[in-house]
């Protein structure tokens, strides 16, 4: 069995992605969806942020029973393996919940209680499984590296062990190594559940700048010091300020004006993304710009095309939970500009949209 994590909601366009190459599909939890793999592609979903190679379900009544059952499904694989390895213990309906204030994000009280009484049990599961392999594996327990640690030099001979609580009674255990994946990053996400860690910053005028910094850690890349970025669609400017905070240049194109201070290093253009022409290329495309897919495309596909940037983020935003069909012509697209690191993913914080990643 295969399992993969997304956000609760996006089940549907995850199997949709996964019915060509997995059999028998099912959400066996908010987020969760899982079936057998026939093993005839590597898979990237775009709306799974994480994988569960080989996972097996297990059920106890228990914290100690829970920790005994993932121990004898996790043992073999710590064993046989040669490099480091590493325990992701996470509840996923409490992991993959928007943070935010607004209103449509707020949840119930005793939804929260909920979510954090199972994330306190699968991380008692996780606790007591690694004191279970400390005790009974010693000689590969040396290999044991805390999750942050293995975060940064995770590679293809490591192990990532993950343990996601389904409820108080059941989990599912996965143990398995990261492949590399064609186009760069590879099929596990280094981080607990696909979440990569972004900092709080208060000091943007939106939260959109969560969607960005996130995106950089996915691409091991970001904006250096002197780089030039063009922002499409820049207001309120919370991507601007986050290529500005790295000493990057910024030209900021939008017809309203950036909530953003002076700045030598930033230009701000009145004026239409979609028409908007560099004057020379940029290391940088980042756009948020709120329009229909198609049309984001086809912008993204005219900058690679025209050679305007060598990297680019860019989101790509939907009305209701249909339409994710136009995402089909993003990897050729990508290829056809020759992107040495290709990936589009919906981000944890991305709401009804995915994010596109590539550095050509």
């Amino acid at each position: 069995m295969i399992g993969f994590l997304a956000t609760p909601g996006f089940e549907p366009a995850l199997a949709a992605e996964l019915v060509p190459v997995v059999r028998d599909i099912a959400v066996a939890a908010p987020g969760v969806v899982v079936g057998e793999d026939t093993g005839e592609a590597l898979l990237d979903p775009i709306f799974a942020r994480q994988q569960l190679p080989g996972a097996r379900l297990i059920r106890g009544p228990s914290v100690r029973a829970l920790a005994e059952a993932a121990y004898a499904a996790l043992e073999g694989p710590v064993d046989a393996g040669a490099g480091p390895f590493t325990l992701h213990a996470l509840a996923v309906a409490a992991a993959e919940r928007d943070d935010g204030d607004d209103q449509d994000d707020a949840i119930t009280a005793a939804a929260a209680a909920a979510d954090a009484g199972l994330g306190s049990r699968s991380a008692l599961v996780g606790r007591e499984t690694l004191a279970l392999l400390r005790k009974r594996r010693r000689r590969a327990f040396v290999r044991y590296l805390a999750p942050e640690p293995f975060a940064a030099a995770m590679n293809a001979g490591a192990t990532l062990l993950q343990l996601v609580a389904l409820d108080r009674t059941s989990a599912l255990v996965s143990a398995a190594a990261p492949r590399p994946l064609p186009h760069g990053g590879f099929s596990l996400a280094p981080w607990p559940g696909g979440a990569a860690p972004v900092p709080l910053d208060r000091a943007p005028p939106s939260r959109a700048y969560r969607k960005l910094e996130e995106a950089f850690l996915w691409m091991g890349a970001a904006p250096g010091a002197g780089e030039l970025c063009v922002d499409l669609g820049a207001a309120p400017g919370g991507w601007t300020m986050t290529a500005l905070k790295r000493g990057a240049r910024v030209v900021a194109v939008d017809r309203a004006k950036v909530a953003v201070a002076a700045d030598a290093r930033l230009t701000v253009t009145i004026g239409n993304a979609f028409t908007y022409t560099p004057p020379r290329p940029a290391d940088w495309l980042l756009c948020d710009v709120i329009c229909e897919p198609q049309r984001t495309i086809d912008l993204l596909g005219k900058w690679l095309q025209n050679r305007w940037c060598r990297a680019a983020v860019c989101t790509v935003k939907f009305k209701g939970r249909s339409g994710y069909g136009v995402l089909a012509a993003l990897p050729p697209l990508l290829a056809a500009a020759g992107a040495r690191f290709q990936r589009v993913k919906q981000l944890g914080h991305n709401k009804n949209e995915v994010t596109v990643m590539a550095m050509l």
